[in-house]
This record gives C-alpha cells, structure tokens and sequence, in this order.
C-alpha cells in the first residue's frame, strides 16, 4: 500500500475512533450558535482539496448531525488531538464509515479546442 494511503487510513480511522469513543457527547451535545460559528471556523481553516464542498453538501443533507461532528473535530483541533489538515476525500469517507451517505455533485469534463466541456454536451453533438 502506498505510503501516503496507509498515512490518509490511520488518519481516517484515527477520527472514527475519536468520533465513537464519546458517543454520548455526539449525541447530547448541543452548543450555542456563536460557539458552533467558532467551530465551524476552526474546522474550515483545517479543511484540503474539496474539504469545504463536502462539508456544504454534509450541512445540506444533514445539518444536525453535522455541526455535532463539526464541533467535536473542531474540539479535537484545538486540542491537538487532530494534527493534520482534513482532506475532502477523509471527510467523505468519514461521514460514510459513520452511516451518513453525503452526496456530492459530479461531473465528467473534457477539454477540446480550448474550453471544457459536459460529457452530456459531447454526447448531444
């Protein structure tokens, strides 16, 4: 297995482990809205890559699970706990390994003649 999977596994499994340790604290934990701001801040500022478009989709589809997620990694952010930056890719996977099925938009591009197009506007030509 390529280093760099091996090091994005632990890391994943590390935070599922944070994440089901307390599970009370998940489920009983309710923050006001300035603090949650103050978390979802941090945990923005910790986010890679595609990070933020999962974290919306995960908001949109379900909001109140998410900002408890959101503020527990936050809280494991500030306690040093989480060292690394989170990658959209993790937090996906995160939210699958925990039963939460995000759904993220995609598409197929390609590029001819200098602009990008839909794979659905290549099959209408």
């Amino acid at each position: 297995m390529d280093e760099s999977i091996e090091l994005k596994f632990l890391r994943l499994k590390k935070m599922k482990q944070m994440l089901s340790a307390k599970p009370t604290s998940i489920t009983e934990s309710s923050v006001g809205e300035e603090d949650f701001e103050r978390y979802l801040k941090i945990f923005r500022e910790n986010l890679t890559e595609r990070g933020e478009e999962v974290l919306e989709a995960a908001m949109r589809d379900y909001p109140d699970v998410t900002r408890k997620i959101v503020t527990l990694l936050a809280k494991k952010i500030l306690e040093r706990k989480i060292i690394d930056k989170i990658s959209g890719g993790d937090l996906l996977r995160l939210f699958e390994n925990l039963g939460i099925p995000v759904r993220i938009e995609t598409s197929i591009k390609y590029y001819r003649h200098g602009e990008y197009k839909s794979l659905s506007d290549l099959l209408k030509e």
